[in-house]
């Protein structure tokens, strides 16, 4: 059965024709065609249905196979074109073949027409699959790098032989430059690395041309000195090469919660067992041993003591952790600075025999907006400081005053002060100063960083200040509600 055939003839002779068509049925095609010999007619042939194949004769009356074949190009159609002709030179035929005939037949030997097109249409069919197949695999890549170029993470892909980078996305440039083409991904993405990377994957994620499963590790980066997790796997590239694809995302805070965390057990584990050996120590004492009433007593208070220092700790340990889970949901109110400050000194009402207690607020000040639980128990914690660390008969101030947009707070102390060099460490969680000369009274080293908890929550700040010539002044700020 013949097949069917598309195809446009640019040929100015009948005769010619007649035998091209002869030719072409006898090859088992049913021609369907549209002769041409202009530049004109070929145009408008061109746009108006799509061809198999175009055939020309080299010379024609103000017409030639290379304008021909000039103007198939300029259409951007991919037809196979081949020049058909009766006198053309091995010269000739050379240059047309270079500007892009894909063959030529000559009109003495046309048996040779239906073979030659058989195998451009072949080639033709083979070049649409391969444009194709470009074209999806460009799409999806466009689909890929506008999914990767949203993620807050960095993604990037090398060539598993040399480490040539391949691609960046938009997160990787931002933090590591755009000048990465042509380089290999250990000097982009570390500093001072001229080799492989120690924990590069590689080799590993192909073995015998199968890619092997992904691999996930967790590496500090040299250049910006934070944690990132790597997850790493062989994919198929748009070469059709298997290339490594990382995606790397940042768990510096992740690492340093875990550092925390871990600091924090070992802190409380350790603060804990300081008055719980005095308990059991004392407790043990009594159980084996024959004391007087006295000694009971002082041994009990003494017990008393510890388990009021172990409750506190609990207690602190847990309004911090409390106040990490609470921040986000906190109830704030409009309250009167001097509320707060009356409210505090009240409370403390029966230090004022051993410490003056006094108040500085003006009336008028505006009010702030906050938590009054919490605001009230930063007062708790710097009042109770300042009692414990100020000697008998001395004057302990609550201030508050105006500022732009927000109301300073302080509290005021004739102690012993403390050093210029501890004054960010002291709201460290349990951090205290051991200075025994200073260190009057023990306490858990919580309180201030409580305190500072709270303060960050209201968007505030907190800092110590020292007084002239002794106590300290500790400061912190609320946002005032108008």
């Amino acid at each position: 059965m013949s097949k069917p055939l598309h195809i446009l003839i640019v040929e100015d002779s009948e005769d010619d024709l007649f035998l091209l068509l002869h030719e072409l049925r006898k090859g088992g095609y049913a021609p369907e065609y549209v002769s041409v010999c202009t530049a004109a007619a070929m145009s408008q042939a061109l746009q108006e249905r799509p061809w198999d194949v175009v055939t020309s004769d080299y010379n024609m009356p103000g017409f030639s196979a290379l304008a021909a074949l000039k103007l198939l190009q300029d259409s951007g159609l991919d037809v196979p074109f081949i020049v058909v002709s009766g006198k053309i030179g091995e010269d000739q035929a050379v240059a047309a073949m270079k500007a892009g005939a894909h063959d030529y037949v000559m009109k003495q030997n046309l048996p040779r027409l239906a073979p030659a097109i058989e195998r451009e249409l072949r080639d033709a069919a083979e070049r649409r699959k391969r444009r194709e197949a470009e074209i999806a695999l460009n799409r999806q890549f466009n689909q890929f790098r506008t999914i990767f170029d949203s993620m807050n993470a960095i993604v990037y892909v090398s060539d598993l032989h040399n480490h040539e980078v391949l691609y960046m996305n938009r997160y990787a440039v931002a933090l590591f430059g755009n000048e990465w083409q042509g380089k290999a991904c250990f000097k982009v993405f570390q500093a001072g690395k001229d080799v492989p990377c120690d924990f590069c994957t590689n080799p590993r994620l192909v073995i015998d041309g199968v890619a092997q499963p992904a691999m996930t590790t967790e590496h500090r980066n040299t250049i910006n000195n934070r944690w990132y997790q790597w997850t790493d796997r062989a994919i198929e590239w748009t070469d059709g090469q298997l290339v490594r694809l990382q995606i790397a995302v940042d768990i510096t805070e992740i690492k340093e919660m875990e550092r925390l965390k871990d600091e924090m057990l070992s802190a409380v584990s350790h603060e804990m067992r300081t008055p719980l050996t005095a308990m059991l120590g004392f407790t043990e004492f009594l159980l084996d041993n024959e004391v007087d009433r006295q000694a009971q007593r002082e041994i009990l208070q003494t017990i008393h003591k510890e388990t009021d220092r172990l409750s506190d700790l609990i207690g602190s340990f847990l309004d911090i952790q409390r106040m990490k889970d609470e921040s986000g949901s906190l109830v704030f109110k409009d309250i009167a600075p001097r509320e707060i400050l009356e409210e505090g000194a009240r409370l403390f009402a029966h230090s004022r025999e051993l410490h003056k207690i006094i108040i500085d607020c003006e009336d008028n000040l505006p009010k702030i907006r906050g938590n009054g639980e919490k605001i009230h128990q930063v007062m708790i914690n710097l009042l109770s400081n300042a009692c414990k660390y100020s000697p008998e008969g001395s004057r302990i101030t609550l201030k508050a005053t105006a500022q732009s947009g927000e109301v300073l707070f302080c509290v005021q102390d004739e102690g012993p002060g403390i050093p210029l060099e501890v004054r960010e460490k002291v709201f460290e969680r349990f951090y205290r100063i051991d200075n025994s000369d200073r260190r009057m009274v023990g306490g858990t080293g919580l309180g201030l960083a409580l305190v500072k908890e709270i303060i960050a929550a209201h968007k505030g700040r907190v800092w110590i200040e020292s007084n002239s010539p002794v106590g300290c002044s500790i400061f912190f700020t609320l946002p005032s509600a108008n």
